[in-house]
């Protein structure tokens, strides 16, 4: 299957849950592999990934933590 970067997936998938399998790190920092799974609601992204078995994936958010025109303070 063809590596593809985790960068690439954020922008295509905008605020979505990605689970990303990765499998190579490029000398510059970026990470290469393959989108085993995406969606807009975190607990149904895990859902799915329970269903096929996957224990070991990066799980990331692709868009802003706090949404334009929030503020957190922590």
């Amino acid at each position: 299957m063809e590596k593809v970067s985790l960068e690439q997936m954020k922008q295509q998938h905008a605020g979505q849950w990605l689970a990303f399998l990765v499998t190579e790190e490029t000398p510059t920092g970026e990470l290469l592999g393959q989108l085993l799974a995406h969606h807009s609601d975190r607990r149904e992204l895990h859902r799915q990934l329970r269903e096929k078995g996957v224990d070991q994936v990066y799980v990331t958010f692709a868009g802003p933590a706090v949404k334009p025109g929030y503020a957190v303070i922590l």
